[in-house]
């Protein structure tokens, strides 16, 4: 990455005379065409009780010839868990496995510098955080009179204790806020077991409106692995903002979604620009994909169905997917990148590639166990 020469001048004049300005967080544009972002979060199972072990890298672009160009970071986490990415709290989020030690935190990682590197973590603890399984990113824009709009950020944590829990604008807690309030919403799953969590793109014309999707092993029921949606999250978060924790019987799915055949449902990446869900497969060695679901995760009641087509086979070198993200650029998205625990590697996949085909390119990262990944991939810079 580098500056242009003008870039460089204005910055030491600014400087020199004292004049404060934003840093933008990614490349300089070159010759006024919009800035390509292709960031590859990996987050590692790894962790050491003298906190040695960088659990975080980050592959800086994701889409040439190499996947070695990468930032390593040493993160608070116990055992790198889900990662995600937001553009709008310009921070990384990382919460722990919760299989190496019991961790309590998320970590919050801001990108504080004009490379994108990660900054100083800000831990946001609740003793409910242990084994989160997913997170998601919730923005609710509110007109504000004539002057634009408001917009109120929730980050949401899926547990393996069949919970659900959302914390409103938390790129201003943790670290040093000492007691202020971590968790706005504590809402039961009952019999749900969650695997995963991620937020579809609703059918109504309000962008607020997002379907709430929740992987499951286990519903109670013996009906196999699926997801649960949720259509009243808005509701929930926005409408009744009062309640701290929030019963199974208030908060109950709209659909319930089973997946034929398949077991052991992972980690999720949605790309609405594709129409495409991933799902990853640890004992089943192979990646899901679905086709249009929007679509498919609309409507009531329950219904069973066969993925549209899957990653898998020997040719793959596939042993046991923990991750998976889909470039959803609609222009310059080519790949799809899977993690996979056992052989300890990243393999990419074009976004062609069905069945049991070799990977495009992979990466081992030494010792290292790659878990969860996320992939932040956009057009044009945005923040």
């Amino acid at each position: 990455m580098k500056f242009s020469f003008q870039t460089c001048v204005i910055v030491l004049f600014a400087s020199l005379i004292g004049v404060a300005s934003c840093k933008k967080l990614d490349d300089e544009p070159e010759n006024g065409l919009p800035t390509l972002i292709s960031r590859l979060y990996i987050s590692f199972s790894d962790y050491r009780t003298n906190n040695s072990i960088k659990n975080l890298m980050i592959v800086d672009p994701a889409d040439t010839n190499t996947l070695n160009n990468t930032v390593q970071y040493l993160s608070p986490a116990k055992g790198g868990g889900p990662v995600l990415f937001d553009p709008n709290a310009t921070s990384i989020f990382q919460a722990s496995s919760g299989a190496v030690a019991q961790d309590t935190f998320i970590q919050r990682i801001p990108l504080d510098d004009i490379y994108g590197n990660p900054g100083d973590a800000s831990q946001l603890g609740f003793t409910g955080f242990r084994n989160v399984v997913g997170l998601g990113y919730y923005s609710y824009a509110q007109q504000n009179g004539t002057g634009g709009s408001a917009v109120t950020n929730f980050l949401l944590a899926a547990t393996g204790g069949n919970m659900l829990y959302a914390i409103s604008r938390p790129e201003g807690k943790g670290g040093s806020t000492g007691g202020s309030k971590i968790i706005d919403k504590q809402i039961s799953l009952g019999t749900i077991i969650p695997t995963s969590l991620t937020l579809l793109e609703g059918n109504t014309a309000d962008k607020n409106e997002k379907l709430l999707l929740v992987g499951f092993e286990n519903d109670g029921t013996n009906k196999g692995n699926g997801f649960a949606v949720y259509t009243i999250l808005k509701q929930e978060l926005i409408d009744r903002p009062r309640d701290t924790i929030v019963a199974a019987s208030r908060f109950v799915p709209t659909l319930k979604v089973y997946v034929q055949g398949k077991t052991d449902l992972g980690a999720v990446s949605y790309a609405p620009n594709r129409k495409l869900l991933a799902v990853a497969t640890g004992e089943g060695k192979e990646v899901l994909f679905f086709r249009n679901p929007k679509e498919l995760f609309t409507g009531t009641g329950e219904k069973t169905v066969p993925p549209d087509y899957v990653i898998g086979g020997s040719a793959t070198g596939l042993e046991e997917p923990t991750g998976v993200a889909i470039d959803d650029r609609i222009e310059n998205g080519k790949f799809l990148y899977i993690s996979d625990a056992k052989n300890r590697k990243i393999s990419r996949f074009k976004l062609t590639d069905e069945g049991n085909v070799a990977p495009e390119l992979t990466q081992e990262y030494g010792t290292l166990i790659p878990n969860y990944i996320f992939l932040d991939a956009r057009e044009r810079t945005n923040f």
